[in-house]
């Protein structure tokens, strides 16, 4: 049965209506309903609104507007329903013109239907005569209608999840199905007017964390006859136990209803576990820690997800994320829906590749497991200082950089090698990757070295540059290959040299020797070369050039040292200053011996030295083809002008014999011309060889052989310089 509810409209509605039949009566008729006044007509009807068990009052004052007097001589009469009453003070009455009598007039309903009645109140009009006029009795009644209306309000409620209606009781329960936490259910709240008149609702509340109103309209609101005002009860479950509220209807008098409010919240809940000898349960944001297991080796755990919720759920997503050396196996197609109680199980496999402790994710719908692993072996970590600063090398930094250094200098790292893995390192080979580097290591331990987790040792890196820029090199130990890098800058400037043992001005056809000097040693060893360049006019000797031949030769300067090495010749080389007129320079220039570092002043500091235009020497003579009446003279000599004028001859004779002319002079420019012009000359500087053939003849008595009257044959010869010294020949 629904429970019936009475509330009195907040304010009454007078309605009037005439009655058909309404009598005229001499009296001025005003109803008061609360705080409303209003005149009306005799007959009218009066509304009443109130709930079934409270009263409404009005009052209904009549004054005697008429002539004479009125008397009112017995109470209000009421015909029709019980629920209405209606009392004057003081009957009988006696009314003159003006004044005035008050019928107090009360509903106090029983049920909810309407009620109606007949009020009516006699009175007797007197007139006294006038002249001739007699006096008039007249009767009549002050009467009005009535109307009575009570609310009656019926409460239920509609679950979202079935529409079904469920009437509600006082004190009864909105009882929400089982709702998945974090999700919201509904249930329409109405309360129906089911009365004959309208009635207020003043207030909804609602108490309980898991529960909130919605769609609640402004309060207090009144609720005509046959209509209903509902809300909406939201239920939000954060956990999966049993909520509770209260529901409190206050109308617009009377004492408020109360209903309770009850829900439980649902959902899969889902459980970890490591399936090992007894399982073990992880939770979410925990760790599973996997067997230590040798790089190389692998191992393994069995995963079940169980639901342990009161309500099925869908697993869409079991992933690994991050971390390297954990697999996943036996996964089963997804997503999978789980029953309450029900569970599916997977393989998490550890394969380590490197030493130490492992992590990574194991990714469950939204919950996150860690994962850890100790993978088992040796480790070794590399770094080194730098700036104040440890560096420690990896797969992004696998090199270790030098600072720039001057080529002359060394600096000096130290690498440490540490064992950080978790079995003992054993290193057999140690060394740089390249000969020849300017890369070298000191503190070596004795190999092959053992090393025990967490131990180190280290070793001393020193970078010694021969070029400018960088260096690149390798540091080896056993297959870990470590990038050495180094920027040399620029070597310290070459002190300043000397090049001794050559005068300003050389012979021809001499070979003089020169040495070459730093003024102060230099910090490491030096290379270079010394070239000898010839400058003639107008050709050179192509025999101007190094005791070794050629016209350039190398040298060494040992570090720390000052005096040139000119290979098996020595601190001094000796070079031919050729027979022809020329300055000859001898030009060095100086790198590093290791790196090919250029050194050379700019300029180089050079010698010269001067072959000068001279009168032209003689060599040697020679008599070719002596025969009973003549011979060749043969002269071998240079001219450093490269140019022959006059050839003197002067014979001498044996003791006994004279010759009419003893000297002669032969012009011999145009010989010359020929020889020293010709391109068989140019690989000869300035050396000639000149023949010229004599015949003689003898006079007088006892002619013998012309060559026994001669002793010797002298010669010289001339250029514009002038003449050159004499060379003899003895005649045989």
């Amino acid at each position: 049965m629904s429970t019936i509810r009475m509330a009195p409209a907040a304010l009454l509605a007078i309605a009037l209506a005439a009655l058909a039949q309404g009598q005229q009566i001499p009296f001025q008729l005003l109803l008061t309903q609360g705080k409303n006044a209003i005149t009306i007509q005799n007959g009218a009807t009066i509304n009443f609104n109130a709930e079934t068990g409270q009263t409404q009052t009005a009052s209904l004052m009549a004054t005697f507007n008429g002539s004479g007097q009125a008397v009112i001589s017995a109470a209000p009469a009421v015909i029709g329903s019980t629920a209405f009453t209606a009392t004057i003070a003081g009957a009988p009455l006696t009314l003159n013109p003006g004044e005035s009598v008050t019928m107090a007039l009360q509903f106090a309903p029983t049920s909810a239907t309407q009620s109606s009645a007949f009020i009516s109140l006699g009175f007797t009009q007197s007139v006294p005569g006038t002249g001739t006029n007699p006096p008039t009795v007249t009767t009549g009644a002050i009467s009005a209608s009535a109307l009575g209306t009570a609310p009656q309000f019926v409460e239920s409620y509609i679950l979202q999840s079935d529409q079904n209606v469920v009437p509600l009781q006082p004190g009864g329960t909105v009882a929400f199905p089982p709702t998945l936490i974090n999700t919201t259910a509904q249930a329409a709240f109405s309360v129906t007017n089911t009365g004959s008149g309208a009635g207020t609702i003043a207030s909804i509340s609602i108490a309980g964390g898991a529960f909130h109103l919605t769609n609640v309209p402004l309060l207090p609101a009144t609720i005509p006859a046959g209509q209903s005002l509902q809300v909406l009860i939201l239920y939000k479950p954060a956990t999966l136990n049993s909520d509770t509220g209260q529901l409190t209807v206050t109308f617009g008098s009377g004492s408020p209803l109360t209903f309770n409010l009850q829900g439980s919240g649902s959902s899969s809940t889902f459980t970890y576990q490591v399936l090992t000898n007894p399982p073990v349960t992880v939770k979410p944001g925990g760790t599973i820690s996997l067997p230590g297991t040798n790089i190389g080796q692998t191992s393994s755990v069995a995963i079940q997800v169980f639901n342990s919720g009161n309500a099925s759920g869908a697993v869409n997503l079991i992933n690994l994320s991050g971390g390297q050396g954990f697999q996943l196996s036996g996964v089963p197609p997804l997503p999978q829906t789980l029953a309450p109680n029900a569970g599916l199980t997977f393989t998490v496999t550890f394969a380590p590749a490197q030493p130490g402790v492992l992590t990574g994710t194991l990714i469950i719908n939204s919950d996150v497991l860690n994962l850890s692993g100790a993978g088992l072996g040796p480790q070794l970590q590399f770094s080194y200082s730098a700036g104040g600063t440890t560096i420690t090398l990896n797969s992004t930094n696998s090199s270790v950089f030098f600072s720039p250094v001057q080529i002359t200098q060394s600096a000096q790292l130290n690498l440490d090698v540490k064992n950080t893995g978790t079995q003992a390192a054993t290193i057999s080979n140690i060394g740089v990757g390249q000969n020849n580097s300017p890369f070298s290591l000191t503190g070596l331990p004795s190999l092959p070295a053992s090393l025990a987790p967490g131990a180190d040792f280290q070793l001393a890196i020193t970078f010694t540059p021969v070029v400018l820029g960088v260096s690149n090199g390798t540091l080896l130990l056993d297959n870990v290959t470590i990038g050495l890098v180094g920027s040399g800058t620029q070597p310290p400037p070459l002190p300043t040299y000397t090049i001794s043992g050559l005068s300003g001005t050389a012979a021809p056809a001499s070979q003089p020797s020169v040495s070459l000097t730093l003024a102060s040693p230099y910090p490491v060893a030096l290379a270079g070369t010394l070239t000898l360049s010839v400058v003639g006019n107008p050709s050179t000797d192509p025999s101007v050039q190094f005791a070794t031949g050629g016209r350039t030769i190398n040298f060494t300067i040992p570090a720390n040292g000052t005096n040139a090495i000119f290979g098996s010749q020595g601190t001094q080389i000796g070079f031919q200053t050729g027979t022809v007129a020329s300055t000859i320079t001898l030009t060095p220039a100086f790198t590093t011996q290791a790196g090919n570092v250029d050194l050379t002043p700019s300029p180089p500091v050079a010698l010269q030295s001067t072959i000068a235009a001279a009168a032209p020497t003689l060599v040697a003579i020679q008599l070719l083809n002596q025969a009973a009446t003549g011979f060749t003279i043969q002269v071998t000599g240079f001219s450093t002008t490269r140019a022959l004028k006059t050839w003197t001859v002067q014979f001498a004779t044996a003791p006994g014999f004279t010759m009419p002319t003893s000297q002669f002079s032969i012009d011999v420019q145009s010989v010359s011309k020929v020889w020293f012009g010709s391109a068989a000359s140019q690989n000869f500087g300035g050396q000639f060889t000149l023949s010229v053939p004599f015949t003689f003849q003898m006079s007088g008595s006892g002619a013998q052989n012309p060559l026994k009257s001669l002793a010797s044959v002298s010669v010289t010869m001339s250029n514009d310089v002038g003449a050159s010294n004499s060379v003899t020949a003895t005649v045989q």
